[in-house]
C-alpha cells in the first residue's frame, strides 16, 4: 500500500510517467523523425546535383537508395529500463 501511495504521488508530482503514453509518444516522435528522413532526397538533391554538375535524378536515386538501406537495418539492443 505504501509503495502505491508513493507512486501515485510521484505521478502528481511529475516524476514518473504512464509507460503505454511515453511509448505512444516516442513511437510518434520517432515515425515524424523518419518521415522527414524520407524528405531529405527530394528538398536536397537539386541543389547538391547543381553544385557537383551532376543529375538531379541520379542522384536523388542514389540517396534514397542509400537511405532506405539505413533505415532497414536492424537497431542495436537496447538496454532493459524495467
Amino acid at each position: 500500500r505504501a509503495a502505491m501511495a508513493e507512486a501515485k504521488a510521484r505521478v502528481l508530482l511529475g516524476e514518473l510517467v504512464d509507460r503505454a503514453e511515453a511509448v505512444k509518444v516516442v513511437r510518434a516522435c520517432a515515425r515524424a523523425e523518419r518521415d522527414a528522413l524520407l524528405l531529405l532526397p527530394s528538398r536536397c538533391a537539386p541543389a547538391m546535383a547543381a553544385e557537383l554538375g551532376v543529375d538531379e535524378h541520379l542522384l536523388r536515386l542514389a540517396i534514397e537508395g542509400m537511405l532506405q538501406e539505413h533505415l532497414e537495418r536492424p537497431l542495436p539492443e537496447l538496454p532493459d529500463v524495467d
